[in-house]
């Protein structure tokens, strides 16, 4: 029996290698590869909806386009003729601004950053500037340390203190685990701090329950009890940290008493975690994206940064904050065309949809990658309202989104099993080449093959004339010195060479310092401070939670899907404390109101005592009637990095009575 090697390419800090096998008997099989070094012979659920996908009933195997309301197959020749005519008007009469073009990270592909290359090869488009997911923490470790970075996971062992701060691995980050167990038995103290108990906390010998928005400002407070017992690492401030005055007289307005009452955790604990910090080294500081979904979420990052720093918790063996790197791009070829090419407007994640709304020249035409903006996107309804204005709407697609189902065209593409790519990601070392195991189900298209004709029929098909073995050995280039060639990626994953160990191990930091900038000219320039923090008082205007909205809408990660992919649209799910259970008579399985400033919808009641009393709580990609949990989020932005602040929301719920 052939197997084959591929990868995961889901947006996810695993990147699992694959085994697949296909016989028409047993159909396609997938299974973890066992000398993978992350993956390990184990994948989780995701990984094996993917191999479901690709036979699935579900599956898009032919171009659509609709007519009158209704969806009708067309053939490809068809679909390229009609695409390449609207882009030839549009590029008449408006120029490549008014082509928007929509994409995420649904699929890590080296390969699908093509999408990217064929709109500026055009002259131009509109895109999405910021993030949906990790932008305001990703621009905060620039900000302190001139760029991201983090330890080696298997570094994790020789920590004796390790924070899963907003982060629960057991659900988004599983091949993490064995590294915390493994730490664990080393006698590592391993601490969760969460507003909901999630389930990595039973790992933990201590977890704390922390107020939803109030993370920043649990680390201002920790720092301030720092700061005040002298429990610094003098030597590495006095030679690593610039901004270190300004800092702590910020820190100074963060009395642990208020902090207490703001965060819910109360100051013994808050004691014995500043001196756990600073005593019980190395440390790791693991911070989820959940803590950066709020409007101050950048500067959260940044104060769970100064910790690190302040105690010497940076460039060592098993200490250090874990949020992404850059590797990759730092030295892997790009795909995409120099800037001074083409044109680019570019519009805030977070108000996208205001922004479309107002454009000037108007757009004309959207296509859609890797994404699923009508449900993924804040302020749904505005998204929705504002997406049928746009004259015509193009999506590439596994499956009937609600994207693809609000579209004139869409166009089937083919899945990981069906082509070769590159597959990196930005939390792992690993470089995975996919290699094609199965033929394309129906008419189905990779998104490389899509973009190639309609380049040679747009006149730009010299900047599409290669093959995908050609783009991958392209983009690999510089690791030819490693002697990394695509043939010897066919015979395994490899671990890019490039990766340290240990971030920042020599401590020479890529700030205009040198040093780690708790306060610095970038950060006036960017945020209007020296040192910004999380703000530790909130005026009427700026409150998340309000006399009419008194509860915490929270939106995470489901278990078995990422963001809308692999959900059923089945109706929401909320779920609560028996408190808040209690006190609106809800008991499992009636329905309840769940009302924001922006709307309302029905979801059925699910209630824990691992939820924040104060919280309620709707996985994301939940939807009902092809509507997401988005409808009740207004876009607003972080303070850095243009990130979508999420759970910058309050709720008001009660029961539904059934006549």
């Amino acid at each position: 029996m052939a197997w084959k090697r591929s990868a995961c390419p889901l947006n996810c800090p695993d990147s699992c290698g694959f085994l697949v096998n296909y016989t028409e008997e047993q159909g396609l099989q997938l299974k973890g590869e066992k000398e993978h070094p992350i993956t390990q012979g184990f994948i989780c659920s995701k990984g094996q909806a993917l191999a479901e996908l690709v036979f699935s009933p579900d599956r898009l195997r032919f171009p659509l386009r609709k007519e009158k309301g209704r969806f009708k197959r067309i053939s490809w020749e068809e679909a390229y003729t009609l695409l390449t005519r609207k882009i030839q008007e549009t590029l008449e009469q408006t120029g490549p601004l008014g082509i928007l073009h929509h994409y995420d990270y649904a699929h890590n592909g080296a390969l699908r950053a093509l999408d990217q290359r064929f709109f500026q090869a055009l002259g131009g488009m509109t895109v999405p500037e910021g993030s949906m997911c990790w932008g305001a923490g990703y621009h905060a470790q620039a900000i302190d340390f001139g760029g991201v970075y983090q330890n080696d996971w298997a570094s994790l062992r020789q920590s004796k203190t390790i924070i899963l701060w907003g982060k629960d691995p057991a659900v988004t980050n599983i091949h993490l685990i064995p590294h915390l167990l493994a730490a664990k038995k080393e006698e590592a103290y391993l601490i969760v701090i969460n507003p909901t108990q999630v389930k990595s906390a039973e790992l933990a010998q201590e977890y704390l329950r922390i107020n939803p928005g109030t993370d920043g400002i649990l680390a201002l407070g920790l720092a301030h009890i720092i700061l005040r017992e002298g429990w610094l690492d003098w030597e590495f401030v006095r030679n690593h940290v610039h901004g270190f005055e300004e800092f702590a007289l910020k820190a100074k307005e963060y009395e642990p008493a208020r902090v207490s009452e703001l965060t819910g955790i109360s100051e013994v604990k808050m004691n014995a975690l500043a001196r756990r910090i600073s005593h019980s080294g190395p440390v790791s500081f693991l911070p989820g994206y959940g803590l950066q979904r709020y409007v101050q979420g950048g500067n959260t990052l940044r104060a769970i940064d100064a910790l690190a720093a302040l105690t010497g918790n940076i460039g060592k063996p098993g200490a250090g904050v874990y949020y992404a790197h850059q590797d990759h791009q730092d030295h892997l070829n790009t795909v995409r065309l120099p800037e001074e090419h083409y044109q680019v407007r570019r519009f805030p994640h977070p108000l996208f949809a205001e922004s479309i709304e107002k454009a000037d020249p108007p757009i004309q035409m959207a296509v859609v990658t890797r994404s699923n903006p009508l449900l993924q996107q804040p302020n749904s309804l505005l998204w929705k309202e504002v997406w049928s204005k746009i004259p015509f709407k193009v999506t590439l697609e596994l499956v009937m989104s609600e994207t693809a189902r609000q579209s004139d065209l869409v166009l089937p593409v083919t899945t990981i099993f069906e082509e070769e790519d590159l597959i990196v990601s930005s939390w792992n070392p690993m470089l995975q080449v996919t290699e094609k195991v199965v033929e394309p189900q129906g008419e189905t298209k990779s998104e490389l093959e899509i973009f190639s004709e309609l380049a040679k029929r747009l006149g730009i098909g010299k900047k599409f004339s290669l093959t995908s073995s050609e783009w991958i050995e392209e983009i690999i280039t510089p690791l030819h010195e490693y002697g990394i060639t695509l043939e010897s990626l066919h015979q395994g994953p490899v671990r890019a060479p490039y990766i340290q160990n240990v971030a920042w191990e020599d401590l020479n930091f890529k700030t205009q310092s040198g040093k780690i900038e708790l306060s610095s000219d970038l950060a006036l320039k960017e945020v209007g401070e020296k040192v910004a923090s999380p703000r530790i008082e909130q005026d009427n205007e700026n409150a998340i939670l309000s006399a009419e909205y008194p509860y915490y809408l929270l939106t995470p990660h489901p278990r078995q899907a990422i963001h809308s992919q692999f959900q059923e649209d089945e109706g929401f799910h909320m779920f609560i404390h028996p408190e808040l259970a209690e006190k609106f008579y809800l008991f499992p399985g009636d329905q309840a109101l769940v009302e924001t400033r922006q709307g309302q919808l029905l979801a059925r009641v699910y209630v824990s005592e691992d939820i924040h009393p104060q919280a309620v709580v709707i996985p994301e990609g939940n939807t009902s009637n092809g509507v997401g949990v988005n409808q009740l989020i207004k876009g607003l932005s972080s303070d850095l990095g243009q990130s979508t602040s999420y759970y910058e929301v309050g709720c008001q719920i009660r029961k539904w009575l059934v006549d």
